[in-house]
C-alpha cells in the first residue's frame, strides 16, 4: 500500500495543507525544527485511523491553533492497483471511504475501520506506531527500557494484532480466581463471587421455609377471587351486550338525523338554486333587451347623449327667449319711430333747405331792409337747428333698429345650427326626434334598473359563491347523504327499539353497571387481601420463584466453582501456549533481525540471539568479535543501538504483517550512523522501497539523493 495524497484541514500548525506522495521513497524536510514534520506525521496516522467520534485526548488536540473547531483529513492511497480515498469531518463526526475501483461506498467508521484492516493490515493507530513508525525518540527505547521488542513480539503470536498480551491474559486469570474466591476462606470487606453465591443461597433457603408455612393461607382468598372473576364475566358480557345495543339505536338516531338535516340542506340549496336560475334567466333577459337597444351602447353613452342633448336645448331655448324680446323690443322701437312725424318732417332735406333760405333771407333783408328783418335770421337759425337734432335723434333710433335685425337675424341662424346639432345628436342615437329618444331611453333605463334589482338579488341569494360553488355544495350534500344512507346498515335497522324497550334497555345497563361495580369492589378486596399477603411474604407465586431461585443460585454457585476450574485450566494452557509460540516464532524473528542488522552495520554484527528472562520476557543478545562475547543492545555504542533497533523495527514488521506493505515511516532515526553504515543503509531503502513505501521526515538533505519524491515543509513540494 501505497500513499498518494494528504491534505489536512485545521490541522494543528496546517489549517490547510496538501501533500503529494509517490511510490519508492518521499523525502519530507523542514529547514528548522517546529516546521510541521511532526504534525504532518500525526496527520497521516490521524487520516488513516483516528475515530471521528472520538472524544480520546489525542484526538480532540490536534485543533488547529486558535480555533474553537475540528479539523478535516483527506488522504488517498493504492493497494494492489487499485485507488481509494477516505475522508474524515471531526466537527461533524463524518467519514467517507470510496473504492474508485472497486465500487465500494463506506460511511461508518465500522466498515471503514475493518477495510483499513483489510487492506493495511491494522486499523489501531497505536498499533501502527509501534510497527510502521519509527520515531527518533524512540531509536533509544531498547535501552530506556520504554518499550520493549519482546512486548510487540508477543502480542501478535499470542493475541493477534490488538489482542492482549498472554502474559496479561495469565494475569488478569489468577486475578480473576482470586476475586472469585474472596471471603471463603477468611472474612473479606468485599466478598467474590463464590462467597457472594453461598451466602445468597443460606438467605433464600430461609425465606423459602418462612415462606412455605403461610402460602396456605391465602388460597381461600384467591379461590373466592376465581369465582368474583367468573361472576364478573358473565355480568361485563350481559352488560356490553346490553350497553352495544344501546349504543346502535343511538347511532342509528343520528344516521337519520343526520339524513333528515341533509335531506333539508340539500332541499334549501336546490330552492336556492332555483330562484337563481330564475334570476339568472330574467338577467340574461334585460341583457338582451339592452342589446336590442340601438344606438344606446352603454349608461354612460345615454348620459352623454342626455347631456349633448340637454345642453343644445338650453341654448336654444335662451336664444328663443332673447330672440322674442328682441323682436318686441324691435317691433316697439319701429311703432315709436312711426309715431315721431315731426321729427321726420324735421329731418328731410327740405326742411334744412328752407330752414337755410329763411336764416338767408333774413340775413339779405337785414343788409337792405329794416331790422325788423333780423328775426327771419333767428327763425332760420333756430329751425335749422331743430331740424339738425331731429336729424340725429332719428339716425339714432334707425342704428339701433338696424343692429337689432342684424341680431336678430344671427340668432335664428343659430338656432338652425342647434336644431342641426340635435339631429345630428339624434340620429347617432339612432333617433329621428327627441320623443323617440325619450322613449328609447326610458326603456334602457327600465331593463338597466331590472338588471341592477336582477343582479342586487343574485348576490344577496349567492352571498359571497358562485353558482358553480353552490352546484359543488349540492353535489357534496348528495354525496354526504349517499354516506349517511350507507351507514344505516339492516344491523342498525333490525335492532330498532320502541320508546318503551329502550327505556327499559336503559335500566337494565344500569342495574347491570351497579351489579359490575359490585362485583369489582369483591374483586378489588380479595385482590387488596392477596397483596397484602404478598407483602407479608404470603405468596404462592414467591415460593415458587424462591425455589426457581434457590435452583438457580445452585446452579450459578456450581457454574462459578466452574469457571474457576476453567480459568485454571485456560492459565496453564495459556503459559504452555505462549511459551511455545514465543519459540515457534522466535527463529523467525531472529533471522530477521540477523538480516537487516548485518547490512547496516557493514557485516560487523552477525550473530543475534533471542531468549527469556525470569519474568518471561524475551531478551536479545549480539555477539560482539571486539569483546569475544555476548553483549546486551544497551552495552553497545549508540550507532550500534539504532542499528539494532532499526533492525528489530523491520522485522517485525515484515513478521507481523505478512503479505501486507504499510507504508514506513522514519522520522529521521538515522542520526547516530556514521556515513559508511548509512550509506548502506539507504541503499537497502531504496532496494526495500520496491515494496514499501517509505516515508522520511527530516531537517537536512541528507537524504535527497534516494529520494524519489521530495516535500518541502512551507514550499510546494517537487516530484524527482
Amino acid at each position: 500500500m501505497w500513499l498518494k495524497r494528504i491534505e489536512l484541514k485545521k490541522f494543528k500548525r496546517f489549517p490547510d495543507f496538501p501533500a503529494q506522495f509517490s511510490p519508492g521513497i518521499n523525502v519530507v524536510k523542514g529547514p528548522l525544527n517546529e516546521t510541521g514534520k511532526s504534525t504532518l506525521l500525526q496527520g497521516i496516522v490521524a487520516a488513516l485511523f483516528y475515530d471521528v467520534k472520538s472524544v480520546k485526548k489525542k484526538v480532540k488536540d490536534c485543533v488547529s491553533w486558535g480555533s474553537d473547531r475540528q479539523y478535516e483529513t483527506l488522504v488517498e492511497f493504492e493497494e494492489k492497483g487499485k485507488t481509494y480515498s477516505l475522508y474524515k469531518d471531526f466537527e461533524k463526526g463524518v467519514v467517507s471511504f470510496i473504492g474508485h475501483n472497486t465500487g465500494e461506498k463506506f460511511d461508518t467508521s465500522k466498515r471503514v475501520s475493518g477495510k483499513m484492516k483489510d487492506l493495511l493490515g491494522t486499523d489501531s493507530d497505536e498499533f501502527f506506531s509501534l510497527t510502521s513508525c519509527i520515531y527518533q525518540d524512540q531509536v533509544k527505547e531498547i535501552s530506556s527500557g520504554k518499550k520493549q521488542i519482546s512486548d510487540n513480539l508477543e502480542e501478535v503470536v499470542t493475541g493477534g494484532k490488538e489482542g492482549i498480551l498472554a502474559s496479561q491474559a495469565m494475569k488478569k486469570l489468577d486475578d480473576k480466581i482470586s476475586e472469585m474466591r474472596k471471603g471463603l476462606d477468611r472474612p473479606a470487606k468485599t466478598n467474590g463471587s463464590l462467597a457472594s453465591l453461598t451466602r445468597q443461597l443460606e438467605n433464600r433457603l430461609r425465606e423459602y421455609t418462612d415462606i412455605e408455612n403461610e402460602v396456605s393461607k391465602v388460597e381461600a382468598q384467591k379461590i373466592e377471587l376465581v369465582e368474583v372473576n367468573k361472576q364478573l364475566a358473565q355480568v361485563k358480557g350481559q352488560y356490553e351486550n346490553a350497553k352495544a345495543l344501546l349504543e346502535k339505536n343511538e347511532q342509528r338516531e343520528k344516521v337519520e338525523a343526520s339524513i333528515e338535516n341533509l335531506k333539508q340542506k340539500y332541499n334549501e340549496v336546490e330552492k336556492l338554486l332555483g330562484k337563481i336560475n330564475m334570476l339568472l334567466a330574467k338577467s340574461e333577459e334585460a341583457t338582451r333587451a339592452l342589446g336590442s337597444i340601438e344606438g344606446l351602447e352603454d349608461e354612460q353613452c345615454v348620459s352623454e347623449f342626455r347631456r349633448s342633448l340637454n345642453a343644445i336645448q338650453i341654448r336654444r331655448k335662451d336664444i328663443e327667449n332673447s330672440l322674442d324680446k328682441l323682436q318686441r323690443e324691435l317691433t316697439e322701437a319701429e311703432e315709436k319711430l312711426n309715431k315721431r312725424k315731426s321729427l321726420k318732417f324735421l329731418s328731410l332735406r327740405r326742411s334744412v333747405a328752407i330752414a337755410a333760405i329763411i336764416s338767408i333771407g333774413g340775413i339779405v333783408g337785414t343788409l337792405i331792409g329794416p331790422l325788423y328783418l333780423l328775426s327771419l335770421i333767428i327763425l332760420g337759425v333756430a329751425f335749422l337747428a331743430a331740424s339738425m337734432r331731429a336729424t340725429s335723434l332719428l339716425a339714432r333710433d334707425r342704428t339701433k333698429i338696424s343692429d337689432w335685425k342684424e341680431r336678430i337675424q344671427r340668432m335664428k341662424k343659430a338656432l338652425g345650427e342647434h336644431s342641426e346639432e340635435e339631429m345630428k345628436t339624434l340620429a347617432e342615437a339612432k333617433c329621428s326626434t327627441i320623443d323617440d329618444y325619450n322613449k328609447k331611453e326610458g326603456d334602457f333605463n327600465y331593463w338597466l334598473n331590472e338588471q341592477r334589482n336582477l343582479q342586487n338579488q343574485l348576490v344577496g341569494m349567492l352571498a359571497g359563491r358562485t353558482v358553480e360553488e353552490m352546484e359543488e355544495q349540492k353535489r357534496q350534500i348528495t354525496m354526504d347523504l349517499a354516506v349517511e344512507q350507507a351507514k344505516l346498515t339492516k344491523d342498525l335497522t333490525a335492532t330498532r327499539l320502541s320508546p318503551e324497550e329502550y327505556i327499559e334497555l336503559e335500566r337494565q345497563v344500569q342495574s347491570l353497571e351497579e351489579t359490575q361495580a359490585k362485583l369489582v369492589d369483591r374483586k378489588k378486596y380479595c385482590e387488596a387481601v392477596i397483596e397484602l399477603a404478598k407483602e407479608k411474604g404470603v405468596d404462592a407465586e414467591k415460593q415458587i420463584r424462591l425455589k426457581e431461585e434457590l435452583e438457580s443460585l445452585e446452579e450459578a454457585l456450581k457454574q462459578e466453582e466452574k469457571k474457576v476450574k476453567v480459568y485454571g485450566s485456560a492459565r496453564e494452557f495459556i503459559s504452555r501456549a505462549r511459551d511455545g509460540a514465543l519459540s515457534s516464532v522466535t527463529d523467525i524473528l531472529k533471522e530477521g533481525i540477523q538480516e537487516y542488522f548485518e547490512i547496516f552495520t557493514s557485516d560487523k554484527y552477525k550473530q543475534v540471539e533471542i531468549s527469556k528472562d525470569d519474568k518471561g520476557n524475551l531478551e536479545f543478545r549480539v555477539y560482539s568479535d571486539e569483546k569475544g562475547d555476548w553483549a546486551k543492545p544497551e552495552e553497545l555504542s549508540g550507532g550500534v543501538i539504532d542499528e539494532f533497533y532499526l533492525a528489530c523495527r523491520l522485522a517485525l514488521v515484515k513478521l507481523i504483517f505478512g503479505d501486507k506493505k504499510p507504508p514506513l515511516i522514519l522520522d529521521d532515526p538515522f542520526v547516530n550512523f556514521d556515513s559508511v553504515r548509512l550509506a548502506n543503509t539507504l541503499n537497502f531503502f531504496k532496494t526495500l522501497a520496491s515494496d514499501y513505501q517509505i516515508i522520511i521526515f527530516t531537517l537536512g538533505d541528507l537524504y535527497d539523493k534516494v529520494a524519489d519524491n521530495i516535500i518541502s515543509l512551507g514550499e510546494k513540494e517537487r516530484s524527482l
